[in-house]
């Protein structure tokens, strides 16, 4: 691993345990450029103002700028989220709030837990009371696809979910079902204020990056929400519900995977007792995480993770068969989107023309996707299945 990700993880690693990260003796540029692809620069650029370093130069002072603009943002995103609750509690709309919004509360410096959108659930009988609240509030409609609607004013931008799992993230378990009922967990904060119970949480936050693992990859950042998680509730979660859970979800491997990286990394205890990992298959993950960026999107080959959900283990690598599911998807795969095919998958056709319409500004990136599935080789392909099958997934 490079010596900028070396770094970078240990200021994480110091961040939560309020330490000193130590001299870096490489390339503030690059360190920083790392940072960046993560959304962790305003945490670097806290722990340079904490803990000066000589060697930082004129890079040290563009760092403090950015973590004080950061620290004035998120507060007052923060302030705007609260405010917006408020409404929302008037209106007598039920809204369950989780992920970046709820995991700021837990960080050391709250504001340092940087977000491009707020997410909340609300009920699919709220969604016009919703959405005639948003537009009351002046924001515009950006990108309303079922089951996610999101809206955006200036510094203001929401995603506001009917549904918070769109796909299964394997072929082990229906993911899907499993958080329909999420209500059914739900508990009441304040007036129509919902919150999972801590255990759920972190049940949720496991399946979200399996789902970005999926798609793409997910980043370094993930991983330090869930050791910030575990950190703030130390000794405090119901273990054996964790594994009944986990049981269900068939997520042994993977939550496996997932707390020694956070033990190994940031020196969180994990909540369940782990088992050994192949020292190579724990390196390969550890270096998927941090060349892929937030959303493991960074210089991650679309065509590659395509053929990889497409192939079977062992199995030939179909080009053919790619291309024909990402061009004509099973209704079962987009009805969360398109939710008038549920129950009339009959309207596939229909459907399909409907999505060819709607995803006509990411063309080019259908395009080149394409053209990497034609072009892959089997190598590849083969070692990436390597690894998901090693981390449970």
């Amino acid at each position: 691993m490079r010596i900028e990700s070396e770094y970078l993880l240990k200021t994480l690693k110091s961040f939560i345990h309020n330490e000193n990260p130590g001299v870096f003796p490489g390339d503030w540029k690059k360190l920083i450029q790392l940072s960046q692809v993560h959304s962790v620069t305003s945490i670097l650029g806290y722990m340079v103002m904490n803990y000066p370093q000589e060697t930082a130069g004129v890079y040290g002072e563009a760092l403090r700028k950015h973590c004080l603009e950061s620290i004035g943002l998120y507060s007052q995103k923060a302030e705007c989220m609260k405010a917006l609750i408020e409404q929302m509690n008037q209106k007598g709309i039920e809204h369950l709030l989780f992920k970046g919004f709820v995991l700021r509360e837990y960080y050391p410096v709250p504001e340092l837990r940087t977000f491009g959108d707020i997410d909340f659930l609300i009920p699919e009988g709220k969604r016009q009371a919703s959405d005639e609240l948003m537009m009351k509030n002046g924001f515009a409609r950006e990108d309303n696809w079922e089951p996610v609607f999101s809206y955006r004013k200036e510094l203001e931008h929401y995603e506001v979910h009917t549904d918070v799992m769109e796909i299964d993230v394997s072929d082990k378990a229906d993911y899907r079902e499993y958080f329909r009922h999420i209500w059914e967990r739900a508990r009441l904060q304040e007036g129509h204020t919902y919150v999972l119970s801590p255990e759920d949480h972190l049940i949720y936050m496991l399946t979200h990056i399996a789902k970005h693992i999926n798609g793409s990859g997910a980043g370094i950042r993930m991983y330090l929400d869930v050791a910030v998680f575990l950190k703030y509730f130390e000794g405090k979660l119901n273990v054996e519900y964790l594994h009944q859970e986990f049981e269900k979800l068939a997520f042994e491997d993977f939550a496996n995977m997932v707390f020694t990286l956070v033990e190994n990394v940031f020196a969180v205890q994990s909540v369940i007792p782990l088992r050994p990992i192949d020292e190579v298959v724990y390196n390969d993950f550890v270096l998927f995480t941090m060349k892929g960026g937030t959303f493991g999107k960074v210089g991650r080959d679309a065509g590659l993770i395509s053929l990889k959900q497409t192939t079977q283990e062992g199995g030939e690598v179909s080009r053919g068969k790619t291309l024909r599911k990402r061009l004509f998807p099973s209704a079962g795969s987009i009805e969360s989107r398109y939710t008038y095919l549920r129950g009339k998958h009959w309207l596939l056709p229909i459907a399909w023309v409907h999505r060819f319409f709607k995803t006509r500004d990411t063309w080019g990136e259908h395009s080149r996707e394409a053209k990497s599935i034609m072009k892959t080789d089997k190598e590849k392909v083969e070692r990436l299945q390597r690894i998901y099958k090693e981390i449970g997934l």
